[in-house]
């Protein structure tokens, strides 16, 4: 085990990020291997951290359910080791030496690094629990997402989860996020793992109300005569330019307008296939159709240890939306 502190006080050292870890094991720098370099414990240097923090051996002993003794031993031991004095003793009070604040610097973040990775892999490999924070758009969070969303919650009970719901692309670090849902046409290179859930088809849907009192177009000619609902980023089947009556970034309420007899809405249809099977809206011009233009994704951080509960949810989203070569 001491040896793993050697590892992370030379990376704490050189400020650099941990190298990737390529296979299974890494060959370590001959140095940094050698456990000559190291004090004698690693209980030592817990010991001497809270000796410091509290300044005060008897305290330390208290948190440590130690003797006083076994806690100042703990201290010479370590001295010892280093060849440095690193605290200033007297009856009443004990401080550490300019050494000993350096020391106090670098040790406590070894230590909390240790305590990361022995953290994150307990809950890596432990039962799914924790809350986690999931950002999707809207449209698709409130028709397509909801049902697969109530199932996992069903599922995993241990889970709490939080929806920021919005088509904005929401940084990971500045917003706290887990995991992120996003529709797009392709995604760019970044360092976030992404799988590929769902194709999205684009077409043209109307409620039978509108369609009595004006008409079905035939022809893609014809939807010049009509009301047309648009989604702000689209053009038409092959990038045919339309003329919208309504522009809106949410497929949602072009369904809802749309199912009010507004116009003849050109959405995702993943969106309006409830309204579509019990025929609240009708499919129009399927022969426009050009294949899937948009996927949904859903993202997380890289990571050597994925936490159980994102893995939980990765993983029944990706049985939740069963198609090949969902990895990116």
């Amino acid at each position: 085990m001491f040896w793993v502190f050697v590892l992370i006080e030379d990376l704490l050292e050189n400020q650099v990020p941990c190298p990737p870890m390529r296979n299974k094991t890494s060959k370590m720098k001959p140095e940094v291997a050698i456990p000559a370099t190291l004090p004698a414990d690693l209980r030592d240097l817990r010991a001497f951290c809270l000796v410091v923090d509290h300044g005060s051996l008897t305290a330390a002993a208290r948190l440590l359910h130690e003797t006083k003794g076994s806690v100042s031993r703990r201290l010479t031991r370590l001295e010892s080791g280093l060849g440095i004095s690193l605290v200033r003793r007297s009856p009443r009070l004990v401080q550490p030496t300019e050494d000993g604040v350096l020391y106090r610097q670098r040790v406590g973040r070894a230590l909390e690094l240790l305590e990361d990775a022995t953290n994150a892999l307990t809950e890596a490999r432990g039962h799914p629990r924790g809350r986690i924070r999931v950002t999707a758009p809207p449209d698709f969070a409130n028709t397509v997402l909801a049902p697969a969303i109530a199932r996992f919650c069903e599922a995993h009970r241990d889970i709490s989860l939080e929806l920021l719901l919005t088509d904005r692309e929401l940084d990971f670090d500045g917003h706290q996020l887990d995991i992120a849902l996003r529709m797009a046409p392709s995604l760019r290179d970044s360092s976030l793992i992404a799988h590929r859930l769902l194709d999205v088809r684009m077409g043209f849907a109307a409620s039978p109300a509108y369609l009595a009192r004006e008409g079905s177009p035939r022809h893609l000619a014809d939807l010049a005569k009509h009301r047309i609902l648009m989604m702000r980023h689209d053009n038409g089947p092959g990038g045919i330019r339309l003329t919208p009556s309504v522009v809106a970034q949410d497929g949602a309420f072009l369904r809802s307008l749309a199912v009010a007899g507004t116009g003849i809405a050109f959405l995702p249809l993943a969106v309006a296939e409830p309204d579509l099977e019990q025929g609240r809206l009708v499919r129009l011009l399927p022969d426009l159709d050009s294949g899937h233009r948009f996927s949904l994704y859903l993202l997380h951080p890289a990571a050597p240890l994925v936490p159980a509960r994102i893995r939980a949810f990765r993983d029944f989203m990706a049985q939740e939306f069963p198609i090949p070569g969902r990895s990116r």
